[in-house]
C-alpha cells in the first residue's frame, strides 16, 4: 500500500501530459451488401406521400465556398426560407393545416410546480444577492464612517497642536519685548494648554433666584403701579411654584367642616315636563 500511495503521489505533482487517442484499426470491414440492405429498411418507399416525409429538396443557384462564414450561412438562411415558402404552398394546395390556432397551447415538458420550484429557487438567490449587497454596502459606509472620523480627530489634534504653538510663540515675543516675567499680564489662564474643555463660567447674580425671569427687580422695589398689580394678581391665581398636588388634599379641620354640604339635595330642580 505504501508503494501504491508513493506511486500516486509522483504521479500528481508530474505535470499531466497530453494524451494520444488510439488509431483506428487499419483492418476494417467494409460489408457493401449488409450496408445496402440496412439502407432499404430504413429508407422511405417511393409510393408514400409527401404528407409522411415533409422533405424537400433545394438546388443551390450557385457554388459557395465553404471556408467563407458569413456567406456559408447566408446560404443556410435562403435555402430555409425558401423551403419553408414552397412547404407553405404544398399545405394550401393540399387544403391541410399548417399554422397554429390562436388557443391551442402545447404541452411543456417540465410541470408548472417544477417551474414554481425553479422560479421560487431564483426570487431566493435574488434576495440574497441584495442582502450581501446590503451588507457590504453598510460595511463599506461603516469603514467610511471610521476614516472621516478619524481624519477629524487628526485634525483636532493638529489645530489644537497650532494653537499651543502660538500661545508659546506669542509669550516669547512678549518676553523679548521687554514685558516683566512675573506680571499679572505675562501670563494667561488658557485651559486648552491642559488638555481640559472650555467650561462655562457659573456666575450667580446676588440677591436673583436661578428661576427668577424677572432679576431680582420684584425683590428690590423695581416692578411698581399696574405691574406691581398684575404681579400679585397672578401670585394669588398661580401661586409661587413649588409643589401644588396637595392644594386639594383633606386635612383635620377641613374633613370637620360640613358647611358646604347640601341635606335637600340640589337647590331648584325640577321636574322635566313631558
Amino acid at each position: 500500500m505504501d508503494d501504491l500511495s508513493g506511486e500516486e503521489s509522483e504521479s500528481g505533482s508530474e505535470p499531466e501530459e497530453d494524451v494520444k487517442l488510439a488509431e483506428p484499426s487499419k483492418n476494417s470491414i467494409y460489408n457493401r451488401d449488409g450496408l445496402v440492405e440496412k439502407l432499404q429498411d430504413i429508407s422511405w418507399s417511393e409510393n408514400v406521400e409527401w404528407m409522411h416525409k415533409l422533405s424537400l429538396d433545394i438546388d443551390q443557384e450557385k457554388e459557395v465556398d465553404v471556408n467563407d462564414d458569413l456567406a456559408r450561412e447566408l446560404a443556410f438562411y435562403t435555402q430555409a426560407l425558401e423551403g419553408a415558402r414552397l412547404a407553405f404552398e404544398k399545405f394550401q394546395s393540399m387544403g391541410l393545416p399548417y399554422l397554429r390556432l390562436p388557443d391551442y397551447y402545447t404541452e411543456m415538458v417540465k410541470t408548472d410546480a417544477h417551474m414554481q420550484k425553479v422560479k421560487g429557487w431564483f426570487l431566493a438567490r435574488k434576495r440574497q444577492i441584495e442582502k450581501a449587497e446590503e451588507r457590504r454596502k453598510a460595511r463599506e459606509a461603516k469603514r467610511i464612517a471610521k476614516e472621516v472620523q478619524a481624519e477629524k480627530l487628526k485634525e483636532r489634534a493638529k489645530q489644537k497642536k497650532q494653537e499651543i504653538e502660538a500661545v508659546k510663540k506669542w509669550r516669547k515675543q512678549r518676553q523679548q519685548s521687554g514685558f516683566p516675567a512675573g506680571g499679572k499680564d505675562s501670563e494667561l489662564d488658557l485651559g486648552f494648554e491642559d488638555g481640559k474643555a472650555f467650561e462655562r463660567p457659573v456666575k450667580k447674580r446676588p440677591g436673583v433666584s436661578p428661576g427668577d425671569c424677572f432679576g431680582g427687580k420684584v425683590k428690590q422695589g423695581g416692578l411698581k403701579g399696574k405691574n406691581m398689580k398684575k404681579r400679585e394678581f397672578r401670585n394669588s391665581k398661580f401661586g409661587f411654584g413649588g409643589r401644588k398636588s396637595l392644594k386639594k388634599q383633606n386635612t383635620a379641620e377641613t374633613r370637620n367642616d360640613l358647611r358646604g354640604f347640601n341635606k335637600g339635595g340640589v337647590a331648584g330642580k325640577k321636574k322635566r315636563k313631558r
